[in-house]
């Protein structure tokens, strides 16, 4: 009983999110049509940008940890990542 609750409750929040979202009438004519087009890439863009700025953390922690190993073990690295564009172009092609 306390699931259907709280899913009622997440489906309220995402209807008024949708109202935000979408606050008047469509416009008439092609250019009701860009400006939605704009309103969702700004969306996307500003997504985008969120998820980056969330992920920067853990890629700079990556990036340190291969180039440690690549002064390390640079022989088994370059094997590694020609093996890895090998079978990416392998399946990239559809062989």
């Amino acid at each position: 009983m306390n699931e259907l609750e709280n899913l009622r409750a997440e489906n309220k929040i995402l209807r008024d999110s949708l109202v935000e979202i979408r606050p008047g009438a469509p416009e008439d004519g092609e250019r009701g049509g860009i400006k939605s087009l704009e309103e969702i890439t700004e969306m996307l863009r500003s997504a985008a940008e969120q998820a980056k700025e969330n992920l920067s953390p853990g890629t700079e922690k990556v990036t340190a940890f291969l180039s440690k190993q690549m002064e390390e073990n640079p022989v088994p690295m370059l094997l590694a990542a020609f093996g890895a564009g090998y079978l990416t172009s392998r399946r990239m092609s559809g062989k």
